[in-house]
């Protein structure tokens, strides 16, 4: 319990201390409406009922309002009309004071619900921005999804209504076991109260018990709710692969299998949800029956039974909200705890405490000293690599798949931290200056051009938000865009769509192209940049990257020579280690590994 406890007060002091004026103002309508139902009601049955009902000649007891307000007894005499009319009027009035606070304060919560709402998700989404690559490649896309909107939902609750009844709950219980002594001892009844202070304690056991088996279900159901969105994502984004490949039916299984299990908890969750409703109405129901037995025994006026009767159900209606708002809490523990896994996930690349500038004028000078990566301990993918390109040279970068030339690429822009050596780019190493500055200088296409929902022109100017007309024309023209604009009726203002997907592979790698050309960045990676064009698109860019290059330090990763035609040099990769070094020709003389892969590449090509 203080565990969970501890939880929600961090997440309170995180996302409620910036909405505090509201949610003091939950608190405080909470709280009348705790007085208004907890004390109100039992005081109007105990002294508003017997004004109401009293005959003077009777024989009856004077009520005991009369008592203790002897103007009362005056005006009744004066006037009893009156008297009946302000005594029927103080029910309407106090429900109208309960219905109030209740509105304002569901009105008050679900403000600071939406509000929290949005900070939680913002919260998290920024973590997720700043969380190195190797952190999101170790989580599925989908879970990650539901984390950033199903389970932050789930925390709202938890600052909101939870939050909110952890106050309002054990005030209302508070203040009807105050009025329940008061009455007790008012009416000599003090046995009484112990018997029902018993039945309370008892109350409490079922609240913990089912507390500990509904935060386990509710982690599971969490747990499967994320593999299920995991399996919707897949599925959508390789929906050419399952159709190619028949998997239709796979998929439809294996979505099966996810959606049973979340189903299989979720039901387990309700079965311990509900079950403690029927229980605490149970013990309720004892309570009330030991009141009238004991009550009438001990020859109390139905007035005051009423009245105590009225002060114990809220006593014990109280508990069972607090009851359920306890179980709610267990219940989005798993929630919190997947939230926190990627909120106090530690950044394994944070930016430097110190950071330095690059010279005023950047020329794209990089160097490689002795770098060693690798993705899981004991299996290298970069071993003891030093190498230097100097400013504006096209460098090519070749070896069979996995020798590690993709990952080279990834390192400059710091996709990744080397394990061992430095990268400096004009004499200042990476992890040095900010990660903002580091990247400007760089423009990046990778294998798969992503685009953004947009327009092309907006695509193409990503990288650079204020570039000129002109200048995305040009860049255009050099990706070789211009050509298929001409058959779109809008033109550079056609929407892409989600991923770009009303655009061809070779569409968007060419969008993609000159989003990089736009950028004018003095550093230019292309990873299989050209992977997805046809043979004449490649040959257009072609023409243009030595004219592109110029000025440029360009690297240039292929398994298509012919991508290489323009390149001034080539560092031959295998196994990690950089194994030969030069022009085309130099290396087709001089290694048999770069003679073996140009020369299959021609057999296979012909």
């Amino acid at each position: 319990m203080i565990k969970i406890l501890r939880r929600v007060f961090f997440y309170v002091r995180m996302f409620l201390m910036p909405h505090i004026v509201l949610f003091a103002l939950a608190i405080l309508t909470g709280i009348a409406v705790s007085a208004a139902s907890g004390l109100g009601i039992p005081v109007m049955v105990k002294y508003i009922f017997p004004v109401v009902f009293y005959s003077p000649g009777s024989g009856a007891e004077l009520p005991k309002l009369f008592e203790y307000i002897p103007a009362m007894e005056t005006l009744r005499q004066e006037n009893p009309t009156l008297v009946l009319l302000l005594a029927c009027a103080a029910l309407p009035l106090i429900f109208l004071l309960r219905g109030f606070t209740m509105w304002l304060n569901g009105i008050v919560v679900s403000i600071l619900g939406v509000n929290i709402s949005a900070t939680v998700r913002k919260t998290v989404f920024d973590k997720l921005q700043e969380l190195p690559i190797s952190f999101l490649e170790n989580h599925e896309k989908g879970d990650l999804i539901s984390r950033t909107m199903a389970d932050t939902g789930t925390v709202q609750i938890v600052l909101t209504r939870v939050a909110n009844d952890l106050f309002k709950q054990p005030i209302t219980c508070v203040v009807a076991i105050a009025t329940f002594l008061w009455m007790m001892l008012d009416s000599g009844q003090s046995a009484l109260f112990l018997l029902n202070a018993v039945l309370i304690a008892l109350a409490i056991w079922p609240i913990i018990l089912f507390g500990k088996r509904i935060t386990q279900k509710a982690r599971h159901a969490l747990t499967d709710l994320g593999k299920l969105n995991a399996v919707v994502q897949q599925n959508l984004e390789t929906m050419r692969e399952v159709r190619s490949y028949s998997m239709e039916e796979r998929q439809v299984l294996e979505f099966t299998q996810v959606a049973q299990n979340y189903c299989r908890n979720s039901l387990k969750l309700v079965k311990y949800q509900r079950a403690l409703v029927p229980i605490m109405e149970l013990i309720t129901a004892i309570a009330l029956a030991a009141l009238l037995v004991r009550g009438r025994g001990c020859g109390m006026s139905l007035s005051d039974f009423l009245a105590v009767s009225a002060a114990l159900f809220f006593l014990f209606d109280s508990m069972k909200k607090a009851g359920a708002t306890f179980n709610r809490l267990n219940e989005t523990q798993g929630a919190l705890i997947r939230i926190e896994e990627i909120l106090t996930a530690p950044n394994t690349m944070p930016e430097p405490e110190h950071p330095l500038s690059f010279p005023d004028s950047p020329r794209g000078d990089i160097e490689f000293r002795n770098v060693s990566f690798s993705y899981e301990p004991g299996r290298p993918v970069l071993k003891d690599v030093s190498v230097h390109i100097p400013a504006g040279q096209t460098v090519g970068l070749v070896g069979a798949s996995g020798a590690g030339k993709t990952t080279f690429a990834a390192l400059i822009p710091r996709f990744y931290d080397v394990e061992a050596g430095a990268i400096l780019i004009d004499g200042v190493d990476v992890r040095d200056v900010l990660t903002n500055d580091l990247r400007s200088r760089l423009a990046l296409v990778g294998q798969q051009a992503l685009l953004f929902s947009g327009t092309i022109r907006e695509n193409i100017a990503l990288g650079c938000p204020n570039a000129s007309d002109n200048a995305i024309t040009a860049a255009a023209d050099a990706a070789a865009v211009t050509p298929f604009l001409n058959n779109l009726a809008h033109g550079l203002d056609t929407k892409v769509g989600e991923g770009g997907c009303s655009l061809s592979g070779g569409q968007r790698q060419r969008v993609a192209i000159a989003r990089a050309f736009v950028k004018d960045a003095p550093i230019l990676i292309l990873d299989e940049a050209t992977a997805s064009l046809d043979a004449e698109s490649e040959r257009d860019i072609q023409r243009e990257l030595d004219q592109i290059s110029a000025g440029r330090t360009t690297l240039i990763v292929a398994h298509r020579f012919s991508t290489l035609r323009h390149a001034e040099r080539i560092l031959l990769f295998d196994h990690g280690s950089i194994i030969a070094d030069g022009t085309h020709d130099q290396l087709y003389a001089s290694s048999p590994l770069y003679k073996e892969l140009y020369d299959r590449q021609g057999i296979e090509e012909n």
